[in-house]
């Protein structure tokens, strides 16, 4: 008879029986599910210390990254318990941005020993017990356990080449990523950025490889306050797998931990751990993103798991306040980008070697709010950051932009968008951007293509679902376009380029009261704006008195296209025209979409209009419905 102990864990009117994984009350055993059950020994085995969320969810799930929501989920569960039972003198506390703790005595004993059988002898034919030498026995116990333990490798050795062959078929079945915002832990309040952030690096990174489709970090971003679970984020996103994490800070080193999920059927197909100093980040992002593209290697052509790579180091502090500024670039709203702006600026400072921060500034030169910028500084960021690295789509991408928004040269624009695509296939923007380049040629069909590819790299882009509208608004398909623009405000409600594409589309259309309602909707934009679309819309119901007086509300810059949209309305084709020269003087972008907007058709058979649209140097649509 062979004896054997057990523990136990005894806690006000409670028994926690680790061995038979039991938690007791008197003789009612309290049904507990397994996650929730390790989750109350850990804070047993640990009564009365702080236990840190990290430590909780790497013993709980031990190969598995969760959201700390499980681990709260769990906490509940054992609070309702302890409620339940009515246990004054024992509670799960919260210690705020560090981890749980068990309070109330809590005693630990080994249970009395209790016996353990050993098997009966099997009898002989005869009825009689042998009883064989010691060293036959300990022969044949060898012989047995070297059966049992052939029997335990082999069928083990099978069951993991079978899970590894899945692994192996999903890994090669893997063609589109999205890599999901880092979740921060117990992060001080200033670096709660991070976890964006490296997403975005990672993202950057990864779609140098051809062979995948990267969403980009847009499409992340939209998920960084999200409830939803990895698989349902990777359905949204329409992608193959998911790359999923934690991230959290302690005595100088950060720690990551990542996942690769299957989409299909949210199985792991590959997780690691990383742990580096806290001021060498350079060094996470490339580990992760190369482990990545190493894991996926059967799915990438020679030579791309080494493009994901960089070949120079970086300034730590630089690389810091580069990814501070493509974290607020990233919000596309304008106190946000003035922050991008200065930490672009701080990057180049740190680091004037440094390519990827003069890309970062002449993206954030190029965007809207900064049009008040010389488009010249702009063109020579990116040409520096080209200089220092000729292989950054960004750089490319955004010297394309200069070039066709600002300086109207065509050429060149194409030139770096292709250059940008080739670079980078998943690089949305540039698709979004290069669309701009045919519809100036009057290639309709070619424009709406590339916005649908932009749309499919970045499903959940505000701003490309708003190009998707207009291109369908330019193709005359308006009911479409509505339906477009309303896809937008549904992800983002309020998104006011969204709004103005819909007041297009629905004046196209004819419906002026629809029209109206939307205008009305748009006040959040600005008088200037509600003020124009109101005298355009009095305007095509034809009362030009009406028409004048919200006219004169209108300054300049924005009153030349408000202009020339009302005299269109009221047939007056000489004022119209030369409120769009008034626009063509000033530079103003809007007029390389004149070949293409439907509100212009009534001036094409004027001769001036067609002089107009030379010297711009597009080329009229021809407006077959695609």
């Amino acid at each position: 008879m062979a004896l054997a102990t057990k523990r136990l864990f005894r806690f006000g009117p409670f028994r926690l029986d680790a061995e038979r994984r039991l938690l007791l009350r008197g003789d009612q055993a309290i049904a507990l599910r397994p996650r929730v059950f390790d989750t109350l020994l850990v804070l047993a085995e640990r009564a009365g210390e702080v236990v840190s969320k990290e430590e909780l969810l790497d013993v709980v799930w031990p190969d598995t990254v969760v959201e700390e929501n499980n681990l709260s989920q769990n906490i509940l569960a054992l609070r309702r318990v302890l409620e339940e039972h009515e246990s004054a003198d024992f509670r799960i506390e919260t210690v705020p941005r560090r981890g749980y703790r068990l309070i109330g005595r809590v005693e630990e004993e080994l249970a009395a020993p209790r016996p353990t059988l050993a098997p009966a002898p099997a009898p002989e034919s005869n009825g009689e017990t042998r009883v064989e030498p010691p060293a036959a026995r300990r022969s044949r116990k060898g012989l047995m356990a070297a059966v049992v333990a052939f029997c335990a490798i082999a069928v083990g050795a099978a069951l993991w080449l079978a899970h590894s062959d899945r692994k192996e078929s999903a890994l090669r079945r893997v063609h589109s990523l999205a890599v999901l915002p880092l979740r921060p832990i117990l992060l001080p309040p200033d670096q709660e950025f991070l976890g964006l952030a490296l997403a975005d690096a990672v993202i950057t990174r990864l779609g140098y490889a051809r062979a995948l489709t990267v969403r980009p970090t847009s499409a992340a971003r939209s998920l960084t306050d999200s409830t939803k679970s990895a698989v349902d984020a990777g359905r949204a996103l329409r992608v193959d797998a998911v790359l999923e994490g934690r991230i959290q800070q302690s005595a100088g080193r950060t720690r990551v931990t990542v996942q690769l999920i299957d989409v299909s059927d949210g199985r792991n197909l590959w997780s690691q751990k990383f742990d580096v100093e806290t001021k060498d980040l350079f060094t996470l992002e490339d580990a992760i993103a190369e482990s990545v593209a190493g894991t996926l290697a059967a799915s990438l052509s020679d030579g791309e798991t080494k493009r994901v790579g960089r070949d120079r180091p970086v300034n730590p502090e630089a690389y810091e306040a580069y990814l501070r500024g493509r974290f607020f670039w990233n919000q596309r709203q304008e106190a946000a980008s003035w922050k991008a702006h200065d930490l672009f600026e701080r990057a180049i400072a740190l680091d004037p070697s440094y390519a990827l921060a003069y890309a970062g500034l002449a993206d954030t030169l190029n965007a809207l709010q900064f049009r008040s910028f010389d488009p010249a500084r702009a063109r020579a960021m990116a040409e520096k950051a080209l200089a220092l690295d000729d292989t950054l789509a960004e750089a490319h991408a955004s010297l394309g932009n200069t070039s066709l928004f600002e300086e109207w040269n065509f050429p060149e624009a194409e030139k770096h968008f292709r250059r940008a695509i080739d670079l980078n296939p998943s690089y949305a923007t540039a698709h979004q951007w290069y669309a701009y380049c045919f519809l100036a040629r009057g290639d309709l069909a070619g424009a709406l293509a590339e916005v649908q590819k932009a749309e499919a790299a970045d499903p959940l882009s505000p701003s490309i679902g708003v190009d998707l509208a207009d291109m369908l608004y330019y193709a005359g398909r308006y009911d479409e376009a509505i339906g477009a623009a309303r896809r937008v405000l549904e992800l983002d409600p309020g998104f006011g380029q969204a709004e103005q594409a819909m007041v297009r589309a629905l004046l196209a259309k004819g419906d002026l009261d629809g029209a109206r309602q939307a205008s009305l909707a748009m006040g959040h934009l600005g008088e200037a704006f509600l003020d124009s679309c109101l005298a355009i819309l009095a305007a095509r119901r034809g009362d030009r008195r009406l028409a004048e007086d919200f006219l004169g509300k209108v300054a300049n810059p924005e009153r030349w296209a408000a202009e020339a949209s009302v005299a269109v309305s009221l047939g007056d084709d000489d004022r119209a025209l030369a409120a769009l020269e008034d626009g063509f003087r000033r530079r103003d972008g809007t007029v390389l979409l004149l070949g293409a907007d439907p509100q212009w058709d009534a001036l094409r058979p004027d001769p001036r209009f067609g002089d107009l649209l030379h010297r711009i140097g597009v080329v009229p649509l021809k407006r077959a419905r695609l």
